[in-house]
């Protein structure tokens, strides 16, 4: 397997400096002239790897999100569909999704998006993709839950692990984190309870 070719290797350190940036000087703040100077690297040098502001922006919100994406889908691929709601709900209120740097980036874009048609566009797209792909999880772990049920089941999943991992920064006591996690596998459970076979009635065969 071939290394890395140079324009790869130079869109990443771009890529995390704009990270850093971004994380300290918000998304306004970070200039190419900046980001660049993060990176070791010309203005000129930016564009030619990357792109316009634009495009450095869209990119920056692949390099954030695509890790995160990658591990969840990583989590609903590998146990058996009756077990993978339980293994989504331990990564999503796990760890692994605590506050951190990334979430500063996220923040930034999201707000960012606010202003800008086409990132919006990009970011509901990539949230609306880990939707469906939530939901048809459910859909697999309870056949008896219908499309619609489903997509609403994931959209309240992720909007639980979204306020998680970003409130997790303040000094709320750890009950109040164990409690969100408590009440995501209560969501859960209604769908095992409608999974398991109905019991036979007294008197039938």
């Amino acid at each position: 397997m071939g290394r890395p070719s140079l324009a790869d290797r130079r869109r990443a350190e771009i890529l995390r400096a704009a990270a850093r940036t971004v994380a300290e000087h918000g998304l306004a703040g970070s200039t190419q002239e900046r980001i660049a100077a993060a990176a070791g690297m010309s203005r000129s040098h930016v564009r030619h790897y990357v792109g316009n502001r634009d495009e450095l922006i869209h990119a920056l919100w692949e390099h954030v999100m695509t890790p995160y994406f990658t591990e969840l889908r990583e989590v609903m691929a590998g146990p058996p569909a009756e077990a993978r709601m339980h293994a989504l709900v331990d990564h999503l209120f796990g760890p692994q999704m605590a506050h951190n740097e990334d979430n500063l980036v996220i923040d930034a874009l999201i707000n960012g998006a606010m202003h800008d048609v086409r990132l919006r566009g990009r970011i509901y797209e990539s949230y609306s993709r880990l939707e469906q792909e939530i939901a048809r999880a459910i859909r697999e772990a309870s056949p008896g839950c219908d499309h619609g049920e489903s997509r609403q089941l994931a959209y309240a999943l992720i909007c639980m692990a979204f306020g998680y991992s970003t409130l997790a920064a303040l000094p709320f006591p750890a009950t109040r984190q164990k409690g969100m996690k408590n009440l995501a596998l209560r969501l859960v459970a209604t769908l095992d309870e409608r999974a398991a076979p109905a019991a036979d009635l007294p008197g039938e065969d």
